[in-house]
């Protein structure tokens, strides 16, 4: 670690970006191989670069997906490490990546298929979204109810809770207004 200090000490600034770029890179394919379980068991890899039962695949290796099992085998591999790590932005660029790369193989039917899939969870999450707020909005009315029931409790204390003087009240008006 000293060493490495030294040595950007001595570099000119464009070596340093250049070093600091290098190191971004490494960092990146280093948080790819664990993303895709190939940092913890290097050693575990077969001659092929990988991707054979109970062997873990680095960020360089070519994926070899021969049938739908294959596929979805892989797919749900990338679907846990994305839940792993829970990244909203990390996943939506995953996905437009794929999709891009994609474009190719992909038909009209493909893509209407994905656009349907797409449609039904936004409007689960929309759904989810409108239950938190309808759960929220009854959560203010039980505020305001309490809120009515401390002030309603206070005018009872200030003012009385019966209405017992009101006929006395409107007596002593009307003596007024017959005799004043």
């Amino acid at each position: 670690m000293e060493m490495e200090a030294e040595m950007e000490a001595n570099m000119s600034p464009e070596e340093r970006r250049r070093a600091a770029r290098e190191r971004e890179e490494e960092d990146a394919k280093a948080m790819a191989d664990d993303l895709f379980g190939g940092v913890d068991d290097p050693g575990s890899r077969g001659p092929g670069g990988g991707g054979g039962t109970g062997q873990s695949m680095m960020s360089g290796d070519k994926v070899v997906m021969k049938d739908l099992k294959d596929h979805l085998r892989h797919a749900k591999k990338v679907g846990e490490c994305i839940q792993g790590h829970g990244k909203i932005n990390l996943c939506a660029a995953f996905l437009k990546e794929v999709i891009q790369q994609c474009r190719d193989v992909l038909d009209d039917d493909a893509i209407t298929d994905i656009i349907k899939s797409c449609n039904v969870i936004k409007n689960e999450k929309v759904q989810q979204a409108k239950r938190k707020v309808k759960g929220q909005a009854q959560k203010s009315k039980k505020a305001d109810k309490a809120e009515k029931k401390k002030a309603m409790a206070i005018h009872n204390d200030v003012f009385g809770d019966n209405d017992n003087y009101d006929e006395y009240d409107q007596i002593g008006g009307a003596y007024e207004d017959d005799f004043f």
